[in-house]
């Protein structure tokens, strides 16, 4: 038997190699014409949507151009299409369609808008808020501003704007500027001269008050006591009509216990404003002084420690130094108080208060510490008191016995001065500050009683002049 032959897997590899790469070619033959249809047709979409834009625009453009045109039909040519072969457009590279561009630029365009329009409205809420802010701070301010002018109207100035009310202060001026002279007839002038003519000459102090300014007599009778001019310093007021005389009122004079009063004002305004009690006893013992032996006697005598209403007593009516110094402490201590005098006014000369080295003021100065005493007078009823009661028959009540004055006087070495509210018909207030009266110097340490005489006749002056003009 003959053996079959066995069939090669060789013979046929090479064959079945072509049937496979031809039918490989003609797969990538149909993806390659796949792809190539469906470039065309994006190509073609794409045109499409190119030339609906076109007629789009042309749309609008040509109605703008009916309207310029006054509804006049303008034709048009047909824009000529360019035919682009395939080769081409397989060469182009893809492009997005103008459409999607255009929806995509809106878009951007719209979020933009609508950031800056929230932007917008942020700065609108923003100045809207500062704006309601600024109007809320100006409708406080005028209420307090409101309520600072009826604390002023009250006397009570310890308010809201701090030590004291700029508003008050305001409306205060403005009064003290309102000047009303007093026209006082001749003939009723004639009559207080008359009626006073056998105390003028009794005094010797007959001037012509009803003729002559305030200046003028106090002139000639320093003329008469052959007293310089610039020994004598002096500011008068007129609280009714605040007429304002003065002579030397800014040349800087030795205050002595003068400073005493507005001590025990700045006192009571803290006891005011209940940042001191009257009834608390206060420890003494350790307290500054100009005199051991007044120090001593004073711890002695009160145990140690006294109330303010002691001290206030014991500074104005008998004008010892320890109880003053025991009321500076209440403040802070005399460095803080001579701080604190500029409250009740300042001078218009080079020394604005009361000096505390070397115990300078001006009578400039003192007449507003005088005139806010009067118009604050229910803040220090007790004040008034104290210095109502002080140095009977001496000073200002030497010639005039029988009228109500609320005075402090001061005494040092060359100084003799005196401030005083005096209750005439028409109240009036003056300071007076004095050097050198009755041969005292700067080295004299005891009071000359020629020097007070002197001043106690000039009070007398200051007050005829006053009765005859004023009341």
């Amino acid at each position: 038997m003959k053996k079959k032959k066995k069939h090669s897997s060789k013979k046929y590899s090479g064959s079945r190699r072509k049937t496979k790469d031809k039918k490989r070619d003609s797969l990538e033959q149909d993806l390659q014409n796949d792809i190539k249809k469906d470039v065309k047709n994006d190509i073609k979409d794409d045109k499409k949507d190119i030339k609906k834009d076109a007629k789009k625009s042309k749309r609008k453009e040509t109605k703008k151009e009916h309207k310029k045109s006054s509804k006049k039909s303008v034709d048009k040519k047909p824009a000529k299409e360019t035919v682009v072969s395939d080769e081409q457009k397989e060469k182009e590279p893809k492009t997005e369609p103008l459409a999607l561009r255009s929806k995509r630029s809106k878009k951007s365009r719209s979020k933009s808008k609508s950031k800056s329009s929230r932007d917008d409205k942020k700065a609108y809420l923003i100045l809207a808020f500062l704006g309601a802010l600024v109007v809320l701070l100006f409708i406080a301010m005028l209420a307090l501003a409101g309520r600072g002018k009826q604390a002023g109207h009250s006397g009570n100035f310890g308010n809201i704007f701090g030590s004291s009310s700029k508003v008050a202060k305001k409306d205060e001026k403005e009064k003290e500027e309102k000047v009303t002279p007093t026209n006082k007839s001749a003939e009723a002038k004639q009559a207080v001269m008359d009626a006073d003519a056998n105390t003028m000459a009794a005094n010797g102090l007959t001037y012509d008050y009803a003729n002559m300014t305030l200046n003028q007599v106090v002139e000639a009778y320093l003329a008469d006591q052959g007293i310089d001019a610039s020994q004598i310093a002096f500011s008068y007021k007129n609280t009714k009509t605040n007429e304002h005389y003065s002579m030397n009122d800014t040349q800087p004079m030795t205050a002595g216990s003068t400073y005493k009063l507005p001590l025990n004002m700045l006192v009571m305004d803290e006891v005011n404003k209940g940042k001191l009690s009257l009834t608390e006893r206060f420890d003494i013992t350790n307290t500054e002084y100009e005199y051991q032996g007044e120090h001593d006697n004073y711890v002695a005598a009160f145990g140690g420690s006294m109330t303010i209403p002691e001290m206030q007593e014991y500074s104005l009516v008998y004008s010892e130094n320890t109880p003053a110094y025991a009321l500076a402490e209440r403040l802070g201590g005399i460095e803080k108080f001579y701080g604190m005098l500029d409250k009740y006014g300042k001078s218009k000369g080079d020394v604005k208060t009361i000096q505390m080295h070397g115990n300078k003021t001006t009578t400039d100065y003192y007449i507003q510490v005088l005139d806010y005493l009067w118009k604050h007078q229910d803040n220090y009823k007790d004040i008034l008191h104290y210095i109502g009661e002080s140095f009977p028959n001496e000073y200002y009540k030497t010639y005039l016995p029988d009228l109500t004055i609320y005075q402090k006087p001061g005494y040092v070495r060359e100084a003799l001065n005196v401030d005083a509210i005096v209750m005439e018909d028409t109240p009036y207030m003056v300071a007076i500050y004095t050097r050198y009266l009755g041969g005292s110097t700067e080295d004299s340490s005891e009071i000359s009683g020629w020097g007070l005489q002197q001043l106690g006749m000039l009070c007398y002056v200051i007050n005829e002049w006053h009765r005859v003009n004023m009341n």
